[in-house]
Formats: C-alpha cells, structure tokens, sequence
C-alpha cells in the first residue's frame, strides 16, 4: 500500500510481472455500476468526441489507424464486487443476533473489513474523476437521482409497516444504508483535490482523525463520510502493482491464515475479560469520539486502529478472492442493484418481527438465516432483477444534462 500517485498509464496488454503473471488491467472507468463509474448516457467529450473514460483509444496499433478493441473488464474486481456485496446482506442480517457471541463475533468481524472494501474498490474506479471534469457529470444521474428514488422508498417503508409517523422534515434524510450515495457524491466531489497532494491518503487520515472531534460527526452519514475517507482516497491513489501483488499465491494462503485467525479472536474478546472491548460506533464509523465516550486523543487512537484493521482485513479479503472468471463474475457488475434493493427486504423482515421469531435464534436458525441472506445476495445479482429494477437503480436521467457541446 502506498499514499503516492499512480501513473495512469499501465502496462501494455500482455506484459508480465516480475512474478510472471499478466499485469493489471486498469481499472474499467465503464463498469455498469457506481462502483465503476458508468459514463452517464448520451454524455461524450468535449466537440462530439468519443468520451474521454480512455476504454477506447483513439487508433489502434502504431501506423495502423485502426481502431483498439476495447478493454477487458477485470474479472478479479467483479468478482470482489460480488462477494462484498453479499456480505453486506448477510451483515444486516447478523445485526439482528446480538444475542449470540457468535454472531456478534463473526459481526465484528465482517464490519471490519467489508465496507472499507466496498469503499476501496469505489475508490479505485473513480479515478477518473481526477482527470476529467466530464466525469463529474455521472454525479447526478447515477448517485443522487437513485438516491432520491430509494430514500422516498425507504420512507414509505417506514410509514406503512413499521408505523413511523410521516415528517416531510425527514423526507429525504439519509436511512439505514442510504449514506454510502450520499458519500459517495463528497467523495468524488473531492478526487481532484487528491492527485495534487504529495502525500494524500497520510493527509486524508489526517482528516479522519480530526473530524472525529466535530460536532458534525453527530450525523451518521457524515461522520461515516469523514471516517471511511481515507480509505476512499487510498483506492483512488494506490498504484496497481500494489493491488497487483494480492493475486500472488503466496498472498492468497496469507489471507486465508489472517481470516481463519480473525474469527476465535473475535470470539474471545467478544467473551470479554481478556482485551476490553472497543464502541462498534469505531467499526461501523457512525459516531464521533464524543458520542461513544472518548476523549480526542484516545477517539483518534481507536479511529486510528479501525483504520488499520479494515485494511489489513481488508487485504487479507482481497487476497482471497477468485482471479478467473466465474459464475458469479458478470453479478458482480450488478453489485450497486444488490446494496439499494436488500435493504428493502431485510427491513420488511425486520419491522413485521419476521428476524425476531424465537426459533431463528438458534444455532441452526443462525446458520439457515445466514444462507438465506447469502443466496438473496445472488439472486438480487441476476439479470432479471436488473432488468425489473434498472428504472431505480440505474435511472434514465440522461434529461437532466446538458448536452456536452452545449456547456459553455
């Protein structure tokens, strides 16, 4: 992991690694989700031109004046998109178990690393953000048009079967999971900012850290917006061969050690009386110092160490994931359908009292409730859910913009 720069050129196609694999592709600035920052319909280049993700390149082979073949998407990134998404599902349905050390071990676990990864992994496909203000023109389309379809969704949800009185005042206010649009749009917003700075992610823990003190960390979605940035701006500025250096063997055995150890000690210091147990307000980056009952200096400790664990996690995740294709490979791209749309459904189970019936608060109905969550994860990833869901998740809001050659 480094703070500087990448070059934004990679390796031409085919070259080898000093470790004799295939270098890294860079990242697919096309990718059909928000992670992977889809160029906004009908939107092109200055003077008509072709747009300027760089997937095309303007002629092919030197001397030829033939058109590049496109890009391959990196099936190693759909594939961490797909996993990480179904771990979010099966997170939020673990919320539910607090009354078993072994759910909120595993909990612990899992929300150490996963959306820090989700984050990651946004990160990294919003580099073009750093080089384009055309990019800037997705913002509104593809992050806060569905946001705004989805909030009043969720709203709905809450009036109609968990019985929450209706206050336009709370309208449009960021739910259960909703934040992650709403920082994305600070996030992106702020990209330009990170390719000038010599050493942006120390800068961006900087940030972190201080932010914690605010009294704008009060709000949920900006105290996680400010927690979570440096590791926003880390998959912004990361060189790839450093990514590159996970697909190794020898990274993948690491990983599986460092995730196999993570759980029984998890479990111990769930147990209490061995290590003292930290506010999950640090793994799950919704509260400020001040509202978990720290000082400065020791909140920025413990923000410090969340930090920390979710990229050595995170990491060891990573390392794990599948390089080659697979049949979960192309739900990976649709990763963004299964984030906005399984909140719907685990909140319905969880207003009606669905996840509170005694007989899911059993070993066996722990392990039943964690596959359902993992296969509603697939099944949310497949084509026809994308097709029925494509108006709200991926709007046509191409109406909002102007043309690019009408901007002046």
């Amino acid at each position: 992991m480094t703070d500087t720069i990448p070059p934004p050129r990679p390796p031409a196609s085919g070259t080898l690694t000093n470790a004799g694999a295939p270098a890294a592709p860079a990242p697919d600035v096309t990718a059909p989700d928000v992670m992977a920052g889809r160029p906004v319909p009908g939107s092109a280049a200055p003077g008509g031109a072709a747009p300027t993700s760089a997937v095309l390149d303007a002629q092919g082979p030197a001397g030829t004046g033939r058109p590049a073949a496109p890009r391959q998407r990196d099936a190693f990134f759909d594939n961490a998109k797909f996993f990480t998404a179904a771990l979010v599902v099966v997170g939020h349905v673990w919320a539910e178990y607090g009354d078993s050390i072994a759910a909120r071990a595993a909990y612990v676990v899992l929300y150490g690393f996963h959306m820090p990864v989700f984050v990651f992994i946004a990160g990294y496909f919003s580099r073009g953000f750093m080089r384009s203000t055309e990019k800037f023109r997705s913002v509104f389309p593809t992050l806060i048009v569905p946001y705004v379809i989805f909030i009043l969704l969720y709203r709905a949800q809450l009036v109609l079967i968990n019985d929450v009185d209706f206050s336009v005042s709370e309208l449009f206010r960021p739910h259960f999971l909703m934040w992650f649009l709403i920082a994305m749009v600070f996030w992106r917003l702020s990209a330009p900012l990170w390719g000038h700075l010599r050493h942006p992610v120390l800068i961006s823990v900087a940030l972190s850290l201080a932010a914690g003190c605010w009294a704008f960390t009060a709000d949920s979605t900006l105290s996680r917006t400010a927690g979570l940035l440096p590791i926003f701006v880390l998959g912004l500025t990361i060189e790839p061969r450093h990514v590159q250096r996970l697909r190794r063997s020898w990274a993948r055995w690491a990983g599986l050690s460092v995730l196999a150890v993570a759980l029984p000690v998890a479990y111990i210091w769930e147990k209490g009386g061995v290590v003292p147990r930290m506010d999950r307000g640090f793994i799950l980056w919704n509260k400020g110092y001040e509202d978990m009952g720290f000082g400065a200096l020791a909140g920025a400790g413990y923000r410090l160490a969340a930090l920390a664990f979710a990229v050595f996690l995170g990491a060891a995740f990573l390392a794990v994931i599948p390089r080659g294709h697979g049949w979960y490979t192309r739900m990976g791209t649709r990763s963004l359908y299964v984030y906005l749309l399984h909140g719907l459904i685990v909140k319905t189970f969880d207003y009606t009292g669905v996840l509170a019936e005694p007989v899911l608060h059993t070993p066996l109905g722990l392990v039943g409730t964690t596959l359902a969550a993992a296969a509603l994860g697939v099944v949310l990833a497949t084509a026809p859910v994308e097709r029925l869901t494509h108006w709200a998740v991926e709007p046509k809001a191409r109406w909002l913009l102007k043309p690019s050659h009408a901007r002046t």
